[in-house]
């Protein structure tokens, strides 16, 4: 039986989609982010472990030396564009985040520090399928794929709302664009 897709990745013309797991799993969503993230200043408020997703899944993460990818974004940091580069499985520089003051009420008041650990698997064996195939299942994605893209919209069944009644009903997408071989990662939120 299927489940709610909860995150979404393209790589070298192959859809892969991620749904919750019964157990323990390589991939996950939430959960806590890299034990040190350092570079560009921004806070107070700390950033968010959206997913990291394994070269156990993605086989081309493994080639990179990307094993796991950490895909964090600035949920407390309204328009938030953030990019970094993955050091290490426990550690992040920021190369740049904007705007880089965090609100206490965004995006609704008492979000929490940590989005919950929810581990993931495939649905399915990934699909062979274009990046129009896999952007059009989102609003407003970039018009050419990144190295990898991966796309987390609003869950409905993990118990918690990312955006508040508002966003998760536009659809806002968090949009990740990573360059493998390079290591960085831009993220940043799209709605419809």
């Amino acid at each position: 039986m299927s489940r709610e897709p909860l995150v979404y990745a393209f790589h070298d013309q192959t859809l892969y989609i991620f749904e919750q797991a019964e157990r323990r799993a390589h991939s996950q969503f939430g959960g806590p982010p890299p034990n040190e993230i350092i570079g560009e200043p921004f806070g107070p408020k700390p950033l968010h472990q959206i997913a990291c997703l394994s070269g156990h899944h993605i086989t081309a993460l493994s080639r990179s030396h990307l094993n796991p990818l950490p895909l964090i974004h600035g949920m407390h940091f309204d328009g938030c564009r953030l990019s970094y580069r993955v050091e290490s499985s426990h550690k992040i520089a920021v190369l740049s985040i904007d705007p880089a003051s965090s609100l206490d009420n965004w995006p609704y008041a008492n979000f929490p520090p940590l989005l919950p650990y929810v581990p993931l698997h495939l649905q399915d064996t990934p699909l062979s399928a274009s990046y129009d195939e896999f952007a059009s299942r989102f609003p407003n994605m970039p018009p050419e794929p990144a190295e990898l893209t991966a796309a987390v919209p609003p869950p409905a069944t993990i118990g918690l709302s990312l955006w508040g009644s508002n966003g998760d009903w536009d659809e806002v997408t968090i949009i990740f664009e990573c360059d493998l071989k390079n290591r960085r990662v831009k993220t940043c939120a799209i709605g419809s």
